[in-house]
């Protein structure tokens, strides 16, 4: 079935209801009248909402095509390596409304949570499910407007700088800026005392969350806030966001305090390995992870929270993100990470020039952003405009010309250090 160069890929969007209602449209060409929430296009082999493939006539969902042949798509090398499945998952993110708290396991994590909660016989497509697979989800994401999130706690002084100044804060837990001046430099008692204060925040009684956050939302609603660069404004946020039957607070509203406020521009990037407590707040971005699904959550949701479960896969370290911005080489900017299984590219031409490529680690899956391009691959010429998606599997070299406007394209694939190559 596998046809030789490149393959035409057709991504699955998810409409989650947090998602933007003009962005994936527009990339894809797509008429919107009812804004219907396009929250994420997904480009990949998830067993959850596959790409489909063109092959002879047909659409053929890429999980099985890489079945049937995957030393041929993946290469031996990352055939081996990543046992006979796709490593990576490509998306593009339409963040209009605030996402959960949340981080994601470690691979051991991941192999243990699913295989406890298999054989606890929890369906895998169940609400109360932690681990949808047995996989990792380190990931990247590149901003393509300016965007903002949370991104790991902050350093310790400055969460009790904003203690000091917050009665309401201050009462999660009295007296932590006194207790973290004790702790001096010693690392194992700051990471101590952060997990106690977050072990705090997501086990308080409901009725003393109530009462906090309505103290702190009643003084912030006195006077309009419009700076997205200010913690107040998005607490607001996200309790209008996210309203709790009841009459009830999100606890997870506490976070937008303990975590970094980082704001991108397009072109920057984050990195968020296992462990580090995140969360999307506004803007799109090109998101790049390993091939999983797997989520636990700290507020902020309609889905499912696990508290200890979240509490056990958590990294309790205080600092500064890095914000990152690749790096540039020709037509390529590179955005490197540790990840094993994945490397983004961004790829940019000018009208009617051309780039080589070859998927020599790996296969790859190039998503045109603006312009369109003539890619030329084993004789054949495929045409891609804006929102069209090419793969080409292990092995394959590809020449890409531009069309008469500037070109720029994404570019998923597999990293060189993940096949041990210099």
């Amino acid at each position: 079935m596998l046809e030789e160069g490149l393959l035409t890929l057709h991504g699955i969007v998810q409409h989650y209801d947090w998602g933007g209602h003009n962005f994936i449209p527009g990339l894809l060409g797509i008429n919107n009248p009812d804004n219907k929430p396009f929250a994420e296009l997904w480009i990949g082999a998830h067993a959850k909402a596959p790409s489909l493939v063109d092959v002879a006539g047909y659409q053929v969902p890429l999980d099985q095509l890489i079945a049937e042949a995957p030393g041929a798509i993946l290469g031996q090398a990352a055939n081996a390596r990543f046992a006979g499945r796709l490593p990576y998952l490509f998306k593009i993110l339409d963040v209009r409304k605030m996402l959960s708290i949340q981080a994601h396991p470690t691979l051991a994590q991941a192999k243990e949570g699913f295989a406890r909660e298999n054989a606890e016989g929890i369906p895998v497509e169940a609400s109360s499910r932690n681990y949808k697979d047995d996989n990792h989800k380190p990931e990247i994401g590149v901003a393509l407007t300016e965007f903002w999130m949370l991104h790991g706690f902050r350093p310790l002084d400055q969460i009790a700088e904003s203690f000091t100044g917050t009665p309401e804060l201050n009462s999660l837990m009295p007296g932590f800026p006194q207790r973290l001046a004790a702790a001096g430099h010693d690392h194992a008692a700051r990471r101590g005392l952060l997990r106690e204060l977050y072990s705090s925040v997501m086990t308080l009684p409901q009725e003393q969350v109530d009462l906090l956050l309505n103290s702190l939302l009643s003084r912030l609603r006195a006077k309009p806030i419009t700076d997205k660069d200010c913690a107040d404004y998005w607490a607001v946020r996200a309790a209008e966001n996210f309203p709790l039957p009841g009459g009830h607070l999100d606890r997870g509203i506490f976070s937008v305090y303990l975590l970094n406020l980082v704001h991108l521009h397009p072109g920057q990037a984050t990195f968020q390995p296992a462990g580090v407590l995140h969360a999307y707040l506004e803007g799109v971005n090109v998101e790049l992870m390993a091939n999983s699904d797997n989520v636990l959550r700290g507020g902020l949701t309609t889905k499912h929270v696990d508290v200890p479960e979240l509490l056990k896969i958590l990294t309790f370290e205080g600092g500064t993100p890095e914000v990152f911005e690749g790096v540039t080489g020709g037509q390529e900017r590179v955005y490197r990470t540790p990840a094993e299984e994945f490397e983004l590219t961004r790829i940019s031409l000018t009208p009617r020039s051309r780039y080589a490529g070859e998927a020599a680690y790996g296969p790859k899956a190039l998503l045109v952003l603006q312009g369109s391009a003539t890619l030329t691959a084993a004789g054949k010429q495929t045409l891609l405009n804006c929102g069209s998606i090419a793969f080409a599997p292990c092995g394959t070299q590809f020449v890409a010309e531009a069309g008469a406007d500037d070109l720029v394209v994404f570019q998923a694939g597999l990293p060189r250090h993940a096949r041990g190559a210099p």
